[in-house]
């Protein structure tokens, strides 16, 4: 066993509270989703642990399997053959019987709650599917009641199919096929209801499976008019929709009728987020139906169309509005008009098609919620979305002047628009290239390059915030046309640097990059209790530094004033937050690059946090010469005024303020005999307040 996988496990929560278990699961995620080495250790520790240490690993598996998965969509850090690696290494272990058939199966449900297809050679079957993996698909009795002995009773249709999936999913391919076939072709409505959901599986062999099974069924007049309906739908919603022609034209061929439709739902509210940084955007409804209440919930993503959608069911008035509430405080939410939805999901469609993106299973449920059950996608890419958009042409009405105006009013989206902290380039290639960067110019113009390569895509992302703001109860008029603007803009060709918003996402992307390059410092320390140990870094030489600050405005003692600071404020502040206003702006034109300068600021920031846990910082600080102690004073007020939130003026006494106006004035007055002996009363007072 690794250590880091040692260290994983002795981490476990030992209580039964599932925020913490849940804690420890994201945690850990996170950490592991970019080594299949160490993945696979924690795999070898399955066989060995009892059922709830199990579990939980299982747990932590699949969540590590999804961050890799949209790690990967996101073109984003970690090795690009992460599942190559890990699906050998468990190829591997199954050939040599370190694996056994019940932790197979279970590694197989973390790939598919991932939505992902399992390893064949992970794929065994429970002896009572043995007779499926004949040459000849067997003829099996009553598919519907063995498929729903499989799942918890009571079971909605779509409950049904998440959890069978997971079994049959588990099973060899030619298993999986027998049975999805079986379980559809003999038309019982339950499974006929479950079927419709495999028809959007992501797994193909599983859409292929649903799609001979209804084949099937159609040959044998048993479609409907009501599955035919849906049917029609789904064929709209798949990158081969063709596929479902042949049985939808047998269908049709029968003049099928009757089946049951469901009442129709009431559209309450709609609420949606702006597009986040990776095109991202959540859409809610709330509806009802008779007593039945519900809240409505699609997830729409650039390149993947309708990701993810869901319905969470509400026993009261009062309980939904109270999972409105919750979900408001955490994302900002917009009110649009009902109009909104169905221009925003054709055009999430025709986005998911053009990239081979099967839409979510549960948008079966939710589109009729939305009132749209016979959305289809909308052709014609952005010129499509601008005319959705914009549909009375008031855009081209436009003065320039007042264009100009719209385009750089885009200087205030980020402070408008709480979305905007997720708005930054962060794909591994990008990441790559800024720690090859030697200075800030340098940084500014990989960054800029970036953009410029991706202004289609975001293009696309602010003609969707328009689209929301125009249907927007509360914008004003100049909130949508200000996105769109500048997304016509973007297409039409305009200079990136001429548009004030890539100032922001360029800067945010600089100080994304700089964050990432601490937290890969960050694996290599150790905190416990407020310890902190030095990662093992090359030791600074004699002189150094100064070397590499040549031509910049920043000094060693300047740099230690400001993480003095930093580390004795009141409110503790994360390095990405820190380290950004102490490096903006820096020219970087010495013998070394950023990483290393990096590297000596994590070296000292170790040293002086170990002095203040002693009680001795800054009490060299009186001894230095005036101007080091003048370039010291400097990076400390920096520090204070420069780093938001790290030192509120109500955690300062009447004293602590005295000496940090003092201490503003010694960088350019000499205060020496005034504030050194102020300095070791100040450090004492306000750590006393941490």
């Amino acid at each position: 066993m690794t250590e880091i996988v040692e260290t994983c496990l002795m981490d476990l929560p030992t209580t039964d509270d599932p925020r913490e278990m849940l804690f420890w699961v994201d945690r850990w995620a996170a950490a592991l989703s970019d080594d299949p080495e160490t993945v696979l250790g924690l795999v070898d520790t399955l066989s060995d642990a009892d059922t709830e240490s199990t579990d939980n690993c299982l747990a932590l598996l699949s969540r590590i399997l999804d961050e890799a998965r949209m790690n990967r969509e996101n073109e984003g850090s970690g090795p690009r053959d992460f599942f190559q690696i890990l699906a050998g290494g468990l190829a591997e272990r199954t050939e040599e019987g370190k694996l056994g058939a019940e932790t197979c199966f279970q590694l197989c449900q973390a790939y598919l709650r991932s939505g992902l297809t399992p390893p064949d050679q992970l794929r065994t079957a429970p002896d009572a599917f043995e007779a499926l993996a004949e040459d000849e698909i067997p003829e099996l009795p009553d598919v519907a009641d063995l498929a729903e002995a499989l799942v918890p009773e009571g079971s909605t249709p779509f409950e049904t199919y998440t959890g069978l999936r997971e079994i049959v999913g588990a099973m060899p391919a030619q298993m999986t096929t027998a049975f999805l076939t079986q379980m559809i072709v003999q038309g019982d409505p339950r499974m006929i209801a479950v079927g419709r959901y495999f028809l959007l599986d992501p797994v193909a062999e599983m859409r292929g499976a649903a799609i001979a099974g209804f084949e099937l069924l159609a040959g044998n007049a048993n479609v409907d008019a009501a599955l035919l309906s849906d049917l029609i739908l789904i064929r709209n919603w798949l990158p081969n929709g063709k596929a479902l022609d042949t049985l939808i034209k047998a269908a049709l061929r029968r003049e099928p009728s009757g089946g049951n439709v469901p009442r129709p739902w009431q559209l309450h509210r709609v609420m949606t987020s702006l597009p986040d940084g990776t095109g991202s955007q959540s859409i809610l409804g709330v509806c009802s139906r008779g007593g039945t209440r519900a809240v409505a919930a699609v997830m729409i993503k650039e390149g993947h169309g309708i990701k993810d959608a869901y319905v969470i069911p509400c026993t009261s008035r009062g309980d939904q509005k109270t999972i409105v509430e919750q979900i408001e405080q955490v994302m900002t939410m917009h009110d649009v008009l009902p109009a909104y939805i169905t221009p925003a999901i054709r055009c999430a469609l025709a986005d998911g098609q053009a990239r081979g993106a099967v839409t979510a299973q549960g948008f079966l449920d939710v589109a009729p919620m939305f009132g749209i059950g016979d959305v289809t996608p909308q052709p014609g890419g952005n010129t499509a979305l601008f005319a959705a958009v914009d549909p009375d042409g008031e855009l081209a009405a436009l003065s320039d002047n007042r264009r100009s105006r719209l385009i750089n009013k885009s200087r205030d989206w980020f402070s408008e628009h709480d979305i905007s902290s997720s708005w930054f380039a962060s794909d591994a290639t990008l990441m790559a290239a800024l720690e090859e960067a030697s200075s800030t110019h340098s940084a500014n113009k990989i960054v800029a390059g970036r953009l410029e390569e991706g202004r289609e895509r975001w293009a696309k992302r602010f003609a969707r915030s328009a689209l929301i703001l125009r249907h927007d109860r509360s914008a004003p008029p100049e909130a949508w046309m200000s996105f769109a603007v500048v997304a016509q803009a973007l297409e039409a060709g305009q200079e990136i640097k001429k548009i004030p918003v890539f100032e922001d996402i360029l800067g945010q992307t600089l100080e994304v990059a700089a964050a990432r390059a601490m937290d890969d410092l960050d694996e290599d320390l150790e905190w416990d209790n407020g310890d902190f140990e030095t990662p093992e870094i090359e030791p600074e030489r004699p002189g150094e530094l100064t070397k590499l600050l040549k031509g910049s405005p920043l000094k060693p003692d300047q740099i230690d004033g400001y993480l003095t600071a930093v580390l004795i404020a009141p409110e503790f502040t994360p390095p990405n937050e820190w380290l950004m206003p102490l490096m903006d702006g820096i020219e970087v034109k010495g013998h070394g690059s950023i990483q290393r300068i990096l590297d000596i600021l994590m070296l000292r920031y170790g040293a002086l946090n170990e002095a203040v846990i002693l009680g001795v910082v800054g009490v060299e600080v009186t001894d230095l010469p005036l101007k080091r102690f003048q370039a010291w004073t400097e990076g400390f007020a920096q520090a204070v005024d420069g780093i938001k939130g790290a030192w509120p003026k109500r955690a300062l006494s009447r004293n602590d303020k005295s000496v940090l106006n003092l201490i503003r004035n010694a960088a350019t007055e000499d205060l020496t005999p005034t504030l050194k002996p102020f300095l070791p009363s100040c450090r004492v007072a306000v750590k006393s307040e941490i």
